[in-house]
């Protein structure tokens, strides 16, 4: 049994998912106290399958409860989400960041909406209880209850979907640039250069010096491939780690926004109207990495892991100017006093910082295109035993390989510079 195993089974097993637990649960949910309802069953069930999600256990809980006066039966659905407790996910500081994001920046955010442009506009779910011993723990409403589903992550999004949340992102993005003018950073956690997501040494690093060397062989094993192949093996852990920061800065312009920091498509529920078949609203969950910096982060992120190869090849730059589009409308819409970028200002920030995308590509396009039976874990990463074979085996999957064919094309300018 792997390490995420074991600590899954122990946290269902702990004496913190109790009757106490599940009735303050209910008590948040219903506003009501638990002198009003009693517990009839809970239902938990795993909310992810195997080899998708890689630093939390994430359990689905269906609550049925009776009210005591009227014998009323009613259903609280939720997510339990407990971070995993390795030592190395810890120096991520995930749990306080995404705690700050729910409990502070998507209520103002939706706020800034409502009372500057008169809009209900959602993010992400709303935050229930929130637990700190013996786990870390974050309750959230269930938003396939609300008839939200998320998308095959091997496939990715088509033009219809990735639009609506490039639409979706640029409204989030334009109601932070507003939130940053009005109260500053709001937690140290969101900015890089006091906190950066990385330590120095330890096995974070070791961890991506063992995904590069695994990346730059799968590349290499690709024919016609040999001068991108060259041009990676020179790359090195500190410039790979250092993208992280570098898209924490602002723009040129002095623009930023608060970057979602993990927009992949395991991070996105949508709802779909299903007598049309078409997308209606998507909203964003798992805040762990969000942060002050350039849109440039979220959308080279996003467009890179998410989004159905060919779509992505051929609409990149649409893609671009429609989400410029779309935030340069929103700012207006807030009645922002700063300098709304361009979008040659967007376009160069992007290749400025376009490195960021080769990260991304080493790491979460791997995992979103992870197309194996052999279980997959994080642990892999970051085990002192040499893993490398292993690690080789796993990469060279053809899906993964038919993805990074096709964003190494020398027809895409801001694609293919990222290489050098």
């Amino acid at each position: 049994m792997s390490n995420y195993d074991q600590q899954s089974e122990d946290f269902l097993n702990s004496s913190v998912l109790g009757d106490d637990f599940f009735n303050e649960i209910v008590e948040k949910k219903l506003g009501n106290s638990r002198n009003g309802f009693k517990l009839q069953l809970i239902l938990l069930s795993p909310a992810t399958g195997k080899n998708e999600n890689y630093v939390s256990v994430l359990y689905r809980a269906k609550i049925k409860i009776e009210m005591i006066e009227t014998n009323e039966k009613k259903s609280v659905d939720v997510i339990i989400k407990a971070s995993l407790t390795l030592e190395e996910m810890k120096t991520l500081n995930s749990f306080h960041r995404e705690r700050a994001i729910y409990e502070k920046v998507l209520k103002s955010v939706k706020n800034i909406w409502f009372e500057i442009a008169a809009k209900v506009i959602k993010f992400g779910p709303q935050d229930v209880v929130f637990k700190t011993n013996p786990y870390e723990i974050i309750v959230l409403d269930d938003l396939k209850a609300a008839g939200y589903e998320m998308l095959n992550r091997k496939v990715g999004l088509n033009m219809e979907q990735t639009k609506m949340l490039l639409m979706k992102l640029a409204k989030f993005h334009a109601a932070s640039a507003i939130l940053y003018q009005e109260s500053g950073k709001i937690d140290d956690h969101f900015d890089r250069k006091i906190i950066p997501l990385f330590p120095e040494e330890g096995s974070m690093i070791d961890a991506s010096r063992r995904m590069l060397e695994a990346f730059e062989t799968s590349v290499r094993n690709n024919e016609g491939f040999e001068y991108i192949a060259n041009k990676i093996s020179n790359w090195n852990v500190k410039k790979f780690l250092a993208a992280f920061t570098n898209v924490a800065e602002p723009m040129k312009c002095g623009f930023q926004v608060m970057n979602h920091g993990d927009v992949w498509v395991n991070n996105l529920m949508f709802r779909f109207d299903h007598e049309t078949n078409s997308v209606n609203d998507v909203l964003m969950i798992d805040y762990e990495l969000s942060f002050w910096g350039s849109p440039a982060a979220d959308l080279l992120y996003f467009l890179i892991t998410s989004v159905e190869d060919n779509v992505k090849v051929e609409h990149f730059d649409t893609f671009i100017s429609f989400y410029h589009e779309q935030l340069s409308e929103s700012l207006k819409m807030l009645k922002y006093v700063g300098h709304i970028p361009t979008l040659s200002e967007l376009h160069i920030d992007l290749l400025e910082k376009g490195f960021f995308a080769c990260s991304s590509m080493t790491g979460t396009l791997f995992f979103a295109k992870y197309d194996s039976n052999e279980e997959f874990s994080m642990e892999i990463f970051l085990s002192d035993e040499d893993n490398s074979e292993k690690l080789a085996r796993l990469y060279d999957n053809d899906n993964y390989k038919k993805a990074m064919h096709l964003q190494y094309l020398p027809t895409n300018q801001i694609l293919y510079t990222t290489i050098n």
